[in-house]
């Protein structure tokens, strides 16, 4: 379950949303796991277009994870590290919401399911 915030407050003419949400397990059967993030309608329909997003997230376990972020229906931007912060989305439709894709990339001697912690701000242009 995502959850939000109000708008942030500051230049007229930009606007934020931020979100968090709990991953479901990772297991060893099931070594991939994906997080929605989808703005309100009363965020989406005062924004026109994307700006910059910043993701980060942590879990618990030894586990290693290669991530992701994708618009939903678009591009993907990899993540080196659990801090992302891009452009890469800029200019595009501010409907769409955000998938953040996660597969252990190694298990570090570690057997233990994994849930993963993420959040996001994204930034929009009215």
């Amino acid at each position: 379950m995502a959850l939000g915030s109000v708008p942030a407050i500051g230049h007229s003419a930009s606007l934020a949303w931020d979100g968090e949400q709990l991953s479901n397990a990772i297991t060893t059967s099931s070594p991939r796991t994906q997080q929605s993030f989808m703005p309100p309608e009363a965020i989406r329909s005062q924004a026109s277009t994307l700006g910059k997003v910043e993701v980060s997230y942590d879990h618990n376990g030894r586990a290693v994870l290669k991530s992701r972020l994708c618009l939903q229906g678009g591009s993907c931007v990899d993540m080196n590290g659990s801090v992302l912060s891009t452009r890469a989305f800029a200019g595009q439709d501010a409907r769409h919401g955000f998938v953040l894709e996660h597969e252990v990339w190694s298990w570090a001697g570690s057997t233990e399911a994994v849930r993963v912690r993420a959040s996001i701000r994204v930034n929009y242009q009215r």
